[in-house]
């Protein structure tokens, strides 16, 4: 049978499409992901926003509490407020450093399906083109 055949033409167009629609695949996959990392880097910062927020919230509650009673803000009360304040900013790093990671994942993995869906259209394509060239 030739190359030429209409059965091997259909085979090898029908191979190329195949090839090229898993190459845009792998350009969707990363785009997908490319646009989730930034949501889930905007949702960390506005939960971030939220948690400095609440934290200074009840840092000032916890200094009217203190000076509404008369205690002066020093000595164990003090210690008692600065690591209050150093915990919340350990929270606070933690969360966003949280967010970071978590937008770097989902872009990595976006580049990985986008590599494995290429290396299956380089795949397909030479695969259809040694059927093809074989017939």
């Amino acid at each position: 049978m030739s190359i030429w055949s209409a059965d091997n033409l259909f085979k090898l167009g029908a191979g190329l499409y195949s090839a090229r629609q898993q190459y845009k695949a792998g350009k969707r996959a990363e785009s997908i992901a490319e646009d989730n990392a930034h949501r889930a880097k905007m949702e960390a910062e506005e939960e971030a926003r939220r948690l400095s927020r609440s934290q200074r919230r009840n840092q000032s509650s916890l200094r009217a509490r203190a000076a509404a009673s008369g205690i002066k803000l020093s000595g164990s009360t003090k210690t008692y407020l600065d690591e209050y304040v150093d915990e919340d900013s350990r929270q606070l790093d933690w969360q966003k450093k949280s967010g970071k990671s978590r937008e770097g994942l989902i872009r990595k993995q976006g580049k990985d399906q986008k590599k494995t869906a290429q290396y299956g259209a380089y795949g397909s394509f030479f695969n259809t083109m040694s059927s093809w060239w074989d017939s």
